[in-house]
């Protein structure tokens, strides 16, 4: 089987060879599978949501935070808090105010802090690949598995894609976290874990 390291290489390849007007395009076809997805789900009502970081290339969910402020949903994201890996949950609303941070993560100028990252229902999760498993590739840090343990246990974990899940299992540890599901430009896959 081929390596996560090996893969990562290979995804962030692919992902580069989109253009930036494809990659736009994907953003926006995966914001309209993501409002279709919510509305299966009505009693979700606290959202998790990350913010791209363009030397990423990552899914542009800019549209999608203020299609969620616009349905009035309660929505969060995370600042890094670097000498703990961890990441913490920070409350969003409208008026709130963005800056990058040092690794060109967007975050609020003045973060709202939340004591308890438990009253979060749905998390959108950044990745490079998933499997058909809920299999997950980031990148590299774990960010991401340490903050679902912090979540509550029925909280749902829904990875967003230029791609659709992959057929072949991806390399992972039994510390990896799988996710429930992935919303990607073609439409919304549900796994059986969930």
């Amino acid at each position: 089987m081929v390596t996560k390291e090996v893969l990562r290489k290979q995804l962030r390849t692919s992902r580069q060879a989109l253009g930036m007007e494809e990659r736009e395009a994907y953003s926006q076809q995966i914001t309209s599978n993501c409002l279709l997805f919510l509305k299966q789900f009505p009693k979700i009502r606290h959202i998790h949501l990350f913010l791209p970081i363009k030397k990423l290339l990552e899914v542009n969910t800019v549209s999608l935070l203020q299609s969620l402020f616009d349905l009035n949903y309660h929505v969060y994201s995370s600042i890094t808090v670097h000498h703990a890996q961890k990441m913490a949950t920070v409350k969003l609303t409208p008026k709130t105010v963005y800056e990058n941070d040092k690794l060109g993560i967007p975050v609020p100028k003045d973060p709202v802090l939340m004591d308890d990252p438990k009253i979060v229902e749905l998390v959108f999760v950044p990745l490079l690949g998933i499997d058909s498993r809920g299999n997950r590739i980031g990148y590299g840090l774990g960010f991401y598995d340490r903050f679902f343990k912090e979540l509550s246990e029925d909280v749902m974990k829904i990875g967003l894609s230029f791609n659709a899940p992959m057929s072949e299992e991806l390399p992972h540890e039994p510390h990896d976290i799988p996710l429930d599901g992935c919303i990607h430009p073609g439409g919304i896959t549900l796994f059986e874990n969930y």
